[in-house]
């Protein structure tokens, strides 16, 4: 599953779920999936509509017709018509009104889409705008910090990170900006909601949960991570909004033309930083060096790309990046040489 310009896609339809919306008895969420899965191509438009007739047409009552209606089709057969004629004559009282009935299910379901589309796609949000002055709080490369916001919520900022805020935050709304990554542990208020803006054109609406939010500017995408609660993701250009549910990831690359992810969330993979873990779990030597030259404090050069392709499992709580750099070292065919604070990577 996926999200791109505030819309959810999915890959591969559950069919029960699609069972459960042609019968009407699909949940909100379920009628969501399923109309953005119809949304996503002609052939999944094709698939739901060959599936809906075709529950349609097996679910007709299974009755002898009435006797008037067979006493009005024997009035219509005069002696000597040939079984053929009869039998096309026949077809023709029965099709008709099925045909009517076809369209009628198609005028229907297109009026449920639309409706659907303007409850769950088309859904504009708001974002209010900060006139308060701000402070700016700033982590250094290889340091980490913790902010207590002025309504008592806390963010973990990790290496180079920066972090917006007012000194107070406006009686009706709390908005802060972030660039970068942060643990954000919000002070629940339903009617004082926050926003946590990003440089990515993605907003962030909570009012009150546990989450991580990954925005740095030299990244592809931004990656959230609900931990608890519920939150709503609103993309600044178009005022979309999608709600996100507890225990869930969703990554939205900077290129729409990329379709995004949405799935159920590693928590401690993604968090474990604030509490001073690095780990990397089959992860690609491009992804490694970047938190490695955020965590550390220092510069990578790949003397050939392709050994940027490496995937790389490691668990660290203290090492240096001397003891980092041995064991992918010992776990692979790439060697290094550290010179200040630059690092180089080269095949042996």
């Amino acid at each position: 599953m996926c999200i791109i310009n505030g819309e959810i896609f999915i890959k591969d339809m559950n069919d029960e779920i699609l069972k459960r919306y042609i019968k009407g008895i699909a949940s909100a969420r379920e009628r969501e999936i399923v109309m953005n899965w119809i949304e996503e191509n002609e052939q999944n438009a094709t698939l739901f509509h060959s599936k809906k007739a075709t529950w349609v047409f097996d679910n007709f009552p299974d009755k002898d017709a009435p006797s008037e209606v067979c006493s009005n089709i024997r009035k219509k057969i005069k002696p000597g018509l040939s079984y053929k004629t009869i039998f096309m004559r026949v077809a023709a009282i029965v099709v008709l009104p099925l045909t009517i009935f076809a369209g009628y299910q198609y005028y229907t379901y297109s009026q449920k889409l639309n409706q659907i589309k303007k409850s769950y796609i088309t859904a504009k949000a708001e974002i209010p705008v900060q006139n308060r002055v701000t402070m700016n709080y700033e982590v250094n490369p290889g340091v980490k910090g913790l902010v207590e916001l002025p309504d008592g919520s806390k963010v973990w900022l990790n290496s180079h990170s920066n972090l917006k805020c007012p000194d107070k935050f406006d009686s009706t709304f709390r908005m802060v900006e972030l660039s970068g990554e942060g643990y954000f542990k919000v002070v629940s208020n339903k009617e004082w909601p926050m926003y946590v803006k990003t440089s990515k054109g993605i907003t962030v609406k909570v009012t009150g949960t546990e989450f991580n939010l990954s925005s740095y500017d030299n990244d592809k995408e931004l990656k959230f991570i609900l931990v608890s609660g519920s939150v709503t993701l609103i993309r600044e250009s178009n005022k979309q909004e999608i709600a996100v549910n507890a225990l869930e990831e969703i990554v939205i690359p900077d290129n729409t033309r990329i379709k995004g992810k949405r799935g159920q969330a590693d928590i401690h993979l993604n968090t474990s930083w604030k509490d001073g873990y690095l780990i990397f779990e089959n992860a690609p030597l491009e992804e490694v060096v970047k938190k490695m030259e955020r965590w550390y404090g220092v510069n990578f050069v790949a003397k050939d790309p392709e050994l940027l392709k490496y995937n790389f499992t490691a668990n660290f709580k203290s090492e240096s990046i001397t003891q980092v750099l041995e064991l992918l070292k010992i776990t692979s065919n790439i060697s290094y040489s550290i010179k200040d604070n630059n690092v180089t990577l080269f095949f042996r």
